[in-house]
């Protein structure tokens, strides 16, 4: 497991040294995280994340995939997968519409297989050098296999917030905020955000502190209602 991760950094590092320009359209992030204990207790932790995005004179595209995986003992105790498209339109000033479809699994919280289908319109608030905030409302469909209970389809509203600080000029934090709600079902609301801070170490190479929160008010049967995620990561940009 090592071995790998430590390939792929050494790949990753090697394909932004090959393909560092001075301007261009597009830029890719990876994020890596292992945790490793031994002893009293025996678990191995895995996290992997990739960003793409590329930027046309009117439009905007944004790819992302990423998985998380846990043992304990041999044993699986955690494992989600994601992914997810994004395209904007830029409209007047600082509106744009967008597009959006996500899948992902997570069968630890009673979810084999959820698609989210959405369009809506933003706009960006602030666009400072110090500070960013964006803002999005919009509405779409959900398509969502459980696991212990019945499957689930219905109409959804979003609204959803980003702000972004700049702390110094190799670090800045940033705060999202997501609200789903379920035009079926009142109940069946959810709720997501998440907490970073994130520093430059290198041209190349940043490290990412971070607090993720998810609430689900109505879970599957048998399944809590929060899932936190807390992890540092090293991301390499290219």
């Amino acid at each position: 497991m090592k071995k790998t991760i430590l390939c792929f950094v050494l790949i990753a590092s090697a394909a932004a040294a090959a393909s560092a320009q001075e301007t261009k359209k597009w830029k890719d992030a990876a994020e890596l995280s292992y945790v490793q204990t031994s002893g009293n207790s025996k678990t191995s932790t895995l996290s992997a994340k990739n960003t793409y995005n590329y930027d046309w004179e009117k439009a905007a595209l944004e790819l992302t995939a990423g998985g998380l995986g846990t043992e304990s003992r041999n044993v699986v105790t955690a494992e989600q997968y994601n992914a997810s498209e994004k395209v904007s339109l830029k409209l007047s000033g600082k509106n744009y519409a967008f597009e959006k479809t996500a899948w992902n699994k997570d069968r630890f919280a009673g979810i084999k297989d959820r698609w989210d289908f959405s369009l809506g319109l933003g706009r960006n608030l602030l666009d400072t050098a110090d500070d960013k905030l964006s803002v999005e409302a919009g509405g779409g469909y959900i398509f969502e296999d459980r696991l212990r209970s019945g499957n689930q389809s219905f109409g959804t509203y979003r609204g959803y917030a980003k702000y972004a600080r700049t702390l110094s000029a190799t670090a800045y934090a940033s705060q999202d905020l997501e609200y789903l709600g379920n035009l079926k079902d009142s109940d069946g609301y959810r709720m997501n955000a998440e907490t970073a801070l994130v520093t430059s170490i290198s041209t190349h190479f940043s490290l990412k502190a971070s607090y993720l929160w998810k609430y689900v008010n109505s879970p599957s049967n048998g399944y809590k209602k929060t899932d936190t995620t807390t992890s540092v990561a090293i991301i390499v940009n290219y």
